[in-house]
C-alpha cells in the first residue's frame, strides 16, 4: 500500500509540473497583447500559435497517458494482491478482509486518478484562423 501511495504521488507530481509547464508557455504568448499586426506577419503569427498550441496538447496527451497508465497499474497491483490473499486466505474473515482491502486500494486508484485529471486539467484550445471563430 505504501508502494502505491508513492507511485500515484510521483505521478500526480508528474502531471501537475507537466500541467504547470503548458500554462506557463502558453500564458508568456497571451501577455504580450499588439494592438496592430502588419499584413506580412500575419501568416508567422498563427504559425507561432498552432506551434505552441501542438507542443501544449503534445504535453497534456503525454500527461494523461502517464496518469491512465499510474491507474492500470495500480488497478493491476490491487488485482494480484487481491488473488493472493483469496488464495491464502482460509477463513471467512480473512475473505472479507481481503474484498474490503482490495475495495479500499480501487477507491484509492480511482481518486487519485480523478484528482490527477483535475489537476491536469483542459486541453489546450486550438487557435483560431484570422477571420474564422473556433466552432
Amino acid at each position: 500500500m505504501k508502494q502505491f501511495a508513492k507511485k500515484t504521488l510521483v505521478v500526480t507530481t508528474i502531471a501537475l509540473v507537466m500541467s504547470s509547464g503548458a500554462t506557463a508557455a502558453l500564458a508568456d504568448d497571451a501577455s504580450s497583447p499588439t494592438t496592430t499586426v502588419p499584413s506580412s506577419s500575419a501568416p508567422k503569427t498563427n504559425s507561432a500559435e498552432r506551434g505552441a498550441y501542438r507542443i501544449a496538447l503534445q504535453t497534456y496527451n503525454k500527461s494523461k497517458v502517464a496518469i491512465e497508465k499510474a491507474f492500470a497499474e495500480a488497478m493491476r497491483t490491487a488485482n494480484a494482491t487481491r488473488r493472493t490473499a483469496r488464495e491464502t486466505a482460509t477463513t471467512d474473515a480473512a475473505k472479507k478482509a481481503a474484498r474490503e482491502e482490495f475495495s479500499a486500494a480501487i477507491t484509492a486508484a480511482q481518486s487519485a486518478r480523478t484528482t490527477a485529471l483535475a489537476a491536469l486539467g483542459n486541453p489546450p484550445v486550438k487557435p483560431v484562423k484570422t477571420g474564422e471563430s473556433n466552432n
